[in-house]
Order: C-alpha cells, then structure tokens, then sequence
C-alpha cells in the first residue's frame, strides 16, 4: 500500500514538474494587445523546453533558456478580435477573447487612482457602461526595491456594469472618448498609488544618474517613500 501511495506521488509530482510553461499575471483572457506593433509574449518554461505560440494564424516556436525563460515576437496586427491566444509546450495555456487595440497605462496619485463610483452621476454612468471594446487591467499594489518578474495575480475586465465602477475613472472617461473617435479598442492598465512621490517610482540607477539625487541615493540603503522621507529629513537639519 505504501509503495503504492508513494508511486502514485511520484508520477503526480513528475506531471507538475513537467508542466512548467507559464505565462505572467498580465496576460488573461480579455485582454488588449497593441495593435500596429510587433506583439511580444514571453513566460516560463523548464530549461531548453521548446514553446509554441499560436494567435491568429501565427505560428512562431522558440526554446527556453538555460534560466526557463523564453519570448517570442509575433507579427503586428491590425485593430480586431476577439481571438485566443495559444501557448503549448508539455502543457497548454489558451488566452480567450483577446482584442487587438491601444493599450495605455494610467498611473499617478490619487487623481488617477479615483474610481468611476465615485463620480458624479456615478450610477447612470455606470448602468449605461457597457462596452466590450473597453478593457481594465488593475495592478496590484506591491512594494519592491529590484525590478521583479512577475506581478500579483488580477483580471482584465470588459466595461459593464458589473465591473466599470472599480476602474480608474479617468482612465474610463479617457478611454471611452478614444474609443468613440478612433473605433478601437482600449485597454487600461491601472497603475496608481494615492499619494506617492515621484521618486518612488524611479529606480536607485536612475536617481543616482541625476545630480539633484546623486548623493542621497548612494546613502540610503533602498529606495522607498519612507527611506526617501527619511533621507530628506535627514538633510533639511
């Protein structure tokens, strides 16, 4: 019974080891892709593990790294969709309902930050949202002091009004207005974070290339908003 048990551990453990592609927390289903531009995908995968990427015709095979890393560059595509995206190695990822469009990223404070609930007329703009051809993807709010792989788990959503009421309201009303001039579609990434500084957003690098920043940056052992508000306390003595 015990060899049994043990056996059957074995092979489950050699099944999860072998399916080892994996793509980032951005990819989803829903998403939007950059339309008129070459279209990079990349994840994970076990070392020298050969990856095929399917999309719209488009077939493209790359092997993984020494590290498992691996990128493809798929062909631009025009304005369009819904397709699925297909990633198969010893396992398969498929990606539902992608749109090809323009895609921005909203970050800043609080302003953009805000969400559309809590606009004026919040619940008529709400209950008349929906369009599929507009897409939010919020991130996670995280804190790190090294450029990381990967972010925290999330979602894109379709406007509608199960969803329109937690997206960045600026990023809507902007993306709405882009939306009905160009007739494309539009996908956010919402990356705000109410009441940071600018210097939190740049990396220790970057602020040791500016003079204004130089000599704090090589003194504070990460960079942060506390650390920073520390440091320039420290100088203003």
């Amino acid at each position: 019974m015990k060899k049994t048990v043990l056996f059957l551990a074995a092979s489950l453990f050699s099944t999860i080891a072998l399916a080892a592609v994996r793509l980032p927390n951005i990819f989803g289903d829903n998403m939007v892709l950059q339309r008129d531009k070459p279209i990079p995908i990349w994840g994970w995968a076990n070392k020298n593990e050969k990856v095929t990427v399917q999309f719209n015709g488009q077939v493209k095979t790359v092997k993984a790294g020494k590290d498992g890393q691996w990128k493809v560059l798929l062909n631009a595509e025009k304005a369009g969709g819904p397709y699925d995206l297909l990633v198969k190695s010893s396992n398969s990822i498929t990606l539902h309902n992608i749109l090809m469009g323009d895609v921005w990223i909203c970050s800043g404070q609080s302003n953009m930050e805000f969400h559309v609930n809590g606009v004026f007329n919040a619940s008529k703009e709400i209950a008349q949202s929906a369009n599929p051809d507009i897409r939010h993807f919020y991130l996670p709010k995280d804190i790190a002091v090294t450029p990381q792989e990967d972010i925290k788990e999330s979602a894109w959503k379709a406007a509608g009004p199960e969803n329109t009421g937690d997206f960045t309201a600026v990023g809507y009303f902007f993306a709405r207005t882009l939306n009905e001039q160009l007739h494309v579609p539009i996908g956010l990434i919402h990356t705000s974070w109410g009441g940071t500084i600018v210097e939190t957003w740049i990396s220790r690098e970057g602020l040791a290339g500016n003079d204004a920043f130089r000599d704090r940056a090589h003194h504070v052992r990460w960079i942060g908003r506390d650390a920073y508000r520390a440091e320039h306390q420290r100088h203003a003595r």
